[in-house]
């Protein structure tokens, strides 16, 4: 069980104190924070990997889309799972068999014998395997912390993995240019293997949510989707993942294109591109996780994906690095606030029975929709360059956004306030 803690005047104070308050947690986060930085360690090698076996934009959409589409299929499933057979241990057998195949991507690079395609069957398995980590890690928050807390602590969660993007780049790009991307992917199996064990050393109940369903696993996923789609809270907020999932969150994926061709700056220029989009996602969790509240989040969900969209139509078109960096360094902060409010959100609403699988759906849809459009735009640019399929993929999102925000706004204060959506008699 989460450990127990009585009331302290630390209570009062900064999301971010509040949320270290647990033992539990700040276990958890050392892990958690040291995984992501591996993840965006793993993102650029295998991304410059990619292009240095290929030189082709859509090899690169291709790469990307592998190692994130798994959990479209995968994800609800290994929500169900999750919910069922315990949360972290799912997280710790699929953090060590993705271990293993960074480990044998990292050893055929080295020793020469990686091709594309070898790189596509190891980058799926990959990908396979992170679908079982995502909806167990996002689940375990409310073991780990008490209720109270659970918003602070989503939001320093937020900030890690967002702010991986402005660490992990900056020790990728030094290990990339000192010794090469098969030794950056050695650092990251390392790296993976101490994540499992700071879980293993964490005092919880790891019993499954959903243990005692009478029903076989494939009625709990059934069950899932039938409670995440007749929650009209819950659906309408999802609706606006879909903003920033498939048409704004792609072009992470085409930056080795966009530092090589458009700003011909090779391995430097990539990590800066990352360190910028990265940095503005670390303030942004930041400035979320010592807020530390609910209130107001659906505003700031909203204003987030407006900002995200117009800095990256900015950037598309950017022909000079200074304004490319500044472009992303906002969209990095305009994408991960509007992230990171909708994750509180939709944490803050869904009753427990059901939390890994309706965050395996979400997760669907925040991984997936990136590996799909990563997908279409990767194939588009090697028609019409880079600019043109990014500057179409913006303006779609903000079509989307336009037809959702007013739903979204409706349910503002059900979202905001835990307990109200069970209240008025939501599934």
């Amino acid at each position: 069980m989460a450990e127990s803690k009585s009331p302290s005047p630390t209570k009062s104070g900064s999301g971010i104190v509040r949320a270290f308050t647990s033992k539990n947690y700040r276990v958890f986060w050392y892990g958690h924070f040291s995984f992501i930085l591996g993840v965006w360690i793993n993102r650029m090698a295998v991304g410059w990997i990619t292009w240095q076996l290929t030189a082709s934009a859509t090899w690169l959409g291709i790469i990307g889309a592998a190692a994130m589409v798994p959990l479209i299929f995968f994800g609800p499933l290994a929500g169900a799972a999750a919910d069922r057979y315990g949360h972290r241990r799912q997280l710790v057998i699929a953090t060590f068999i993705g271990a293993c195949f960074t480990g044998t991507i990292a050893a055929l690079h080295v020793s020469g014998l990686l091709t594309p395609e070898i790189l596509l069957v190891l980058a799926t398995g990959g990908g396979i395997t992170r679908s079982f980590t995502v909806p167990a890690r996002n689940a375990m928050l409310p073991s780990l912390v008490d209720k109270e807390d659970l918003p602070a602590a989503i939001g320093v969660n937020g900030a890690s993995y967002h702010g991986g993007r402005f660490v992990g780049p900056a020790i990728g790009g030094v290990v990339l240019a000192n010794w090469g991307p098969g030794e950056a992917l050695f650092l990251v199996t390392a790296i993976s293997i101490f994540t499992c064990l700071l879980l293993l050393a964490l005092q919880i109940d790891d019993r499954g949510v959903a243990r005692n369903s009478k029903k076989r696993l494939v009625g709990d996923l059934v069950d899932g989707f039938t409670y995440t789609f007749q929650h009209k809270a819950i659906r309408s907020v999802m609706l606006m993942v879909t903003v920033s999932a498939f048409f704004l969150e792609p072009y992470m994926e085409m930056l080795p294109a966009f530092a090589d061709l458009v700003l011909q700056s090779g391995e430097t220029g990539l990590a800066l591109l990352m360190t910028a989009t990265g940095s503005g996602a670390m303030i942004g969790g930041l400035w979320l996780a010592q807020r530390g509240r609910m209130e107001g989040l659906v505003r700031i969900q909203l204003t987030g994906l407006v900002l995200g969209a117009i800095s990256l139509a900015v950037f598309a078109n950017s022909l000079t690095p200074i304004v490319s960096f500044i472009s992303l360094f906002v969209t990095g902060f305009g994408v991960v606030i509007a992230m990171i409010s909708t994750n509180s959100l939709v944490q803050n609403t869904v009753d427990n029975t059901y939390r890994a699988r309706v965050m395996s759906l979400n997760a669907v849809l925040i991984s997936g929709g990136p590996a799909l459009g990563a997908l279409v735009i990767g194939r588009a640019a090697d028609s019409f360059g880079l600019s043109p399929p990014v500057s179409v993929s913006v303006a779609l999102g903000l079509l989307v956004w336009i037809f959702g925000v007013q739903t979204v706004w409706k349910y503002r204060g059900e979202l905001e306030q835990s307990g109200l959506s069970q209240d008025n008699k939501h599934p």
